[in-house]
């Protein structure tokens, strides 16, 4: 029996990233063409510009290659590890900027150029809706101080110290919030679905 589709583009996507972890250009190149225009709209999205969003992605790909042979497939897709890595080159790069991801609404294209994303995309964003509702739902089940300390922790690119500010609330305390949440979360996104 074949492999369902979406499961062929994972195992495909994760011998590529194995090939560039062992200096494989050309499986490089490969992951560049498939991943480059949906981390390129992440990045836009968390920044706020284009031109800071384009620096981002290419110091993001060096971060990719660089560490390509350290991707694990049992502990995520590889397109959501290199999200993963995408995220953390923008929030890195808002603070070393001493900036605030953008609140407001971005226009419909992102300042991307026209036509500039692959229809290929709308898998990874089925995929990503899908882990978002996911996530969600798991959050639901987290008392209320411990989901906020974790939304802030996961999506906003704060650190402990700045959340423990914005809650009010010691250092200590946010950690400890953060860490049972955390625990609290995983137990829930482990639990089989009704």
């Amino acid at each position: 029996m074949a492999p369902h589709p979406e499961n062929a583009a994972v195992i495909e996507e994760a011998c590529l990233l194995a090939q560039s972890g062992v200096g494989d250009h050309e499986a490089f190149r490969q992951l560049y063409a498939r991943y480059s225009a949906p981390l390129f709209s992440l990045a836009v999205r968390i920044v706020g510009d284009v031109g800071e969003a384009e620096e981002i992605l290419q110091d993001a790909f060096v971060k990719i290659w660089r560490n390509a042979a350290s991707f694990d497939s049992r502990k995520s897709r590889p397109f959501t590890w290199a999200v993963t890595i995408v995220r953390r080159t923008c929030f890195d790069h808002l603070r070393k900027h001493r900036r605030l991801p953008p609140t407001g609404p971005l226009p419909a294209d992102d300042g991307a150029p026209e036509g500039y994303f692959p229809v290929e995309t709308v898998r990874r964003e089925a995929e990503a809706r899908e882990d978002s509702e996911r996530v969600l739902g798991a959050l639901n089940g987290v008392p209320a101080n411990q989901r906020r300390a974790l939304e802030l922790a996961l999506f906003s690119g704060m650190t402990q110290s700045e959340i423990a500010q914005r809650l009010e609330q010691p250092v200590g305390t946010v950690k400890s919030w953060i860490r049972r949440g955390m625990l609290d979360l995983r137990a829930n996104l482990n639990e089989p679905a009704p």
